[in-house]
């Protein structure tokens, strides 16, 4: 597979994250289900964010989303943890997608390069790419699952 192959394969999967999302009000963004600790807003931005943390650092360079981002969408976090009010629907849309643009022009040429520090036993950036178009994946099943429920409870 070259370098062509897997940067179209990130815009895909991002225009269809994007797609999922589109047109959705701050009260299906913001419904959390019993028994969940996320919403969909929350998804959006630890998307946005694992890219961020992940493919910038790696190339030594400083990361592109705020830093509010990063206190508020890591691995584990929870809008029951926020002390801040979310970044608005319309930033994070923007964000999802303009970022990819932004990764692949300064990861172009770089994909085969060992990384420098480990990452889940991957060795390469080509490697971080695939792990996190699939957790991109994993996470668009976790928002359209929250929209139908969302929708679905706020009907009543």
């Amino acid at each position: 597979m070259n370098e062509e192959q897997v940067f179209e394969q990130f815009r895909m999967w991002r225009s269809w994250t994007v797609r999922s999302v589109e047109g959705l009000t701050d009260e299906i963004l913001d419904y959390i289900p019993e028994h969940h600790r996320n919403n969909i807003r929350w998804n959006m931005g630890h998307i946005l964010v694992g890219w961020d943390h992940t493919v910038f650092a790696t190339l030594e360079m400083e990361r592109r989303m705020p830093l509010q981002y990063h206190l508020m969408f890591p691995r584990e976090s929870s809008p029951a943890d926020w002390k801040e009010h979310p970044p608005s629907f319309e930033e994070l849309l923007q964000n999802l997608k303009e970022q990819p643009d932004e990764i692949i022009e300064v990861s172009r040429g770089k994909l085969e390069e060992p990384l420098k520090r480990g990452f889940l036993h991957m060795k390469t950036l080509g490697e971080m790419f695939l792990f996190h178009m699939n957790h991109e994946a994993l996470h668009m099943g976790t928002i359209n699952m929250l929209k139908r429920s969302a929708k679905h409870q706020l009907v009543k």
